[in-house]
């Protein structure tokens, strides 16, 4: 967060504060300045008991600075960041009467913000898959819209217009008030020509006035819309003005609502309904506190089982778990470490897909575990084996009309980013795996091997590595799991892309390279192959995490970077090259939810656990698919 909006925020915080104090503290907390030592400084822990965004971390503080400036407090997460039960997501050190009095109003403001901030994130994810964003509405508490817009920020939506005097809108009132829709737009303009102009529509006939009007609209909002209606003005509109719906905009219809090809979906259910995420603080002597810490512990185990443990670490992971790392990189590199590593025990801080290759990979003898056995991967949770083999069946049958078949002609990729099955699936199919470091090579082999590829599960890493060896147009097919593609158009693709996307990468946008580029003239943009083609296009440069390491580290000092990458590594970059300048491209940075979910305390129980001689979330993989998925592993890492 830049400092302009820091101190926005802070500002739009400060009144608020002080009515809060007022009302909760007033004269004084009665009951722990009576049964409190002011003298006896108190550790407390904010964790979080479910699973969420938090936002509105610098409001915190300044709750606590503002009750008593001793207080000191530490974030251990960041806003925008997903956390798991458990968590820790910020500590307070101060006076014991101070830290309770300030914690009611502290928490308040947290569990309210982070709350939008959780919802926005869920819509957000639900319309990952298509082109669509998450917009608010004036739908706000009273007083507290700056901070409940900066709430769906961090949660990954955009914000509609602020109030009524930075946009021009021309709702439904409005028409029948003025008469009809181009006396009201004729008004608005007049009255307000530098100020952007949405319309409200309420049927194709409208729609159409809307579109006919010069010079044209802003934006145009479909309202409460069936969804065969969208889907026909869609049509009409034709890319010509950005579309908005609004209107019985639930959580189950948002997809739908997505796929009909609209640009923006409005809910005003992010702020007026919003269900606070569950926080609590709880306070103990600092000297407790301190024997308590996880990081003591992981230390203590590591130390005692030496070699017979190594702890890998993917690039996206927290600062204090990648400290314990023997070893970082991003998939490849580990899938190489551990398929290298003598060590009886491999400890994976990563996602799942990760610990299950290490698994594949592992020595007789050897033990795969993961902090988290639920750190998923929502990438690799778009495609299944289920199905993957159907559209197979469907690329066989099409292919047998010319009297082929899909083994015959079509060499199965899948992206590191998936399940043991699917790798499987490949290597029964005589296929591999690529990441994204090494895509560019094993497409050219799969291209060597037969004339087409299928490509799963990541379309925007198929389609970006594809470009680059000049294959565009129609040679390239997006399969759509509910309506497959004719066999006609089978025929013609020589590569076939899988629909899924990674939810951290499908946020960055054409506009924050825009943006970025206005407000630091000669930055360097350099984004991940898993962000859209469009956005690649755009960048100066393109390649997986190691890439972008290397880029960075063999800059000279003065260079600045947009990064379009998963934050931590931006933020770990920017730590360890200060002679530079390294910025996250979005300018809400986002972090990997799945990843989160490896923390420092869920690592240190598989340490305690393996101090006691237990296995704590051992990753296995069944033997007949360990072998196949082996086999397409094994293809990878010759290559």
């Amino acid at each position: 967060m830049d400092n302009k909006t820091l101190q926005a925020l802070l500002d739009a915080a400060a009144p608020l504060i002080e009515l809060a104090v007022a009302e909760d503290i007033g004269p004084g907390d009665a009951t722990s300045t009576s049964t409190l030592d002011p003298r006896a400084p108190l550790h407390g822990r904010i964790t979080a008991k479910e699973r969420g965004v938090i936002a509105g971390l610098p409001v915190v503080e300044a709750v606590f600075r503002r009750v008593d400036p001793a207080i000191a407090f530490t974030p251990h997460v960041a806003d925008g960041q997903e956390v798991v039960p458990g968590e820790l997501v910020a500590e307070v050190v101060g006076p014991g009467p101070s830290l309770l009095a300030a914690e009611r109003t502290a928490l308040n403001f947290l569990q309210r913000m982070s709350g939008i901030a959780t919802a926005t994130r869920s819509y957000a994810s639900a319309v990952s898959t298509t082109d669509a964003t998450i917009l608010d509405t004036r739908k706000t508490l009273p007083g507290y819209r700056a901070l409940d817009k900066y709430a769906v920020r961090m949660g990954g939506g955009m914000n509609h217009r602020i109030a009524l005097f930075d946009m021009l809108m021309v709702k439904d009132n409005h028409v029948d008030g003025a008469g009809s829709l181009l006396l009201a737009v004729e008004r608005a303009r007049a009255q307000h020509p530098d100020l952007p102009i949405e319309v409200e529509v309420r049927d194709l006939d409208e729609l159409r006035q809307a579109l006919a009007i010069e010079p044209p609209l802003d934006r145009i909002l479909l309202d409460n819309m069936s969804l065969d209606m969208m889907r026909e003005a869609v049509a009409i509109a034709a890319g010509r003005t950005p579309l908005e719906a609004s209107g019985n905009v639930t959580r189950a219809r948002l997809k739908a609502i997505a796929e009909t090809g609209v640009d923006f979906i409005s809910a005003g259910a992010l702020t007026h309904s919003v269900k606070a995420l569950d926080l609590s603080m709880k306070i103990q002597p600092v000297d407790k506190a301190a024997k308590m810490d996880p990081a003591t512990r992981v230390r203590a185990v590591k130390s005692a089982l030496g070699d017979r443990l190594v702890i890998l670490g993917h690039h996206y992971q927290r600062e204090d778990v990648i400290a314990f790392a023997d070893y970082r990189g991003d998939s490849l590199e580990l899938a190489r470490r551990a398929a290298q590593t003598d060590a009886e025990f491999i400890v994976f801080c990563g996602v799942h897909f990760m610990a299950e290759v290490a698994a594949i990979l592992a020595k007789l003898g050897q033990r795969v575990l993961i902090p988290d056995i639920d750190a998923g991967c929502f990438l690799a949770e778009t495609a299944s084996e289920h199905l993957v083999a159907e559209a197979w069946s469907i690329l066989d049958a099409a292919l047998a009309t010319n009297g082929s078949s899909a083994d015959a002609e079509i060499t199965p990729i899948t992206y590191v980013n998936s399940d043991a099955e699917l790798k499987a699936f490949c290597g029964r199919h005589n296929g591999t795996v690529c990441t994204s470091g090494n895509a560019d090579k094993v497409l050219k082999w799969a291209l060597s091997q037969r004339p087409r590829v299928f490509f799963f599960p990541d379309q925007h890493l198929g389609r970006n590595t594809a470009h680059k060896l000049g294959i565009v147009g129609d040679e390239m097919l997006l399969w759509n799991v509910r309506r497959p593609p004719s066999a006609e158009a089978i025929h013609t693709a020589k590569i076939i892309l899988w629909p899924g996307v990674c939810n951290v990468h499908q946020r960055f946008r054409p506009e924050h390279i825009q943006k970025m580029r206005e407000r630091y003239p000669g930055i360097r943009v350099i984004v991940h192959p898993e962000c859209k083609a469009e956005l690649v296009a755009l960048a100066d440069d393109g390649g997986s995490t190691s890439h972008i390491l290397k880029q960075v580290e063999a800059a000279p000092a003065g260079t600045q970077w947009a990064i379009g990458t998963e934050s931590r590594l931006v933020h770990r970059l920017q730590a360890e090259h200060p002679d530079q300048l390294i910025l996250s491209l979005a300018d809400v940075p986002p972090f990997c939810p799945n990843m989160s979910q490896i923390t420092l305390s869920n690592l240190a129980e598989i340490m305690d656990a393996l101090a006691r001689g237990e296995l704590l979330n051992e990753v296995t993989v069944e033997p007949e698919t360990r072998h196949w998925a082996k086999i397409a592993l094994e293809r990878m890492l010759a290559l």
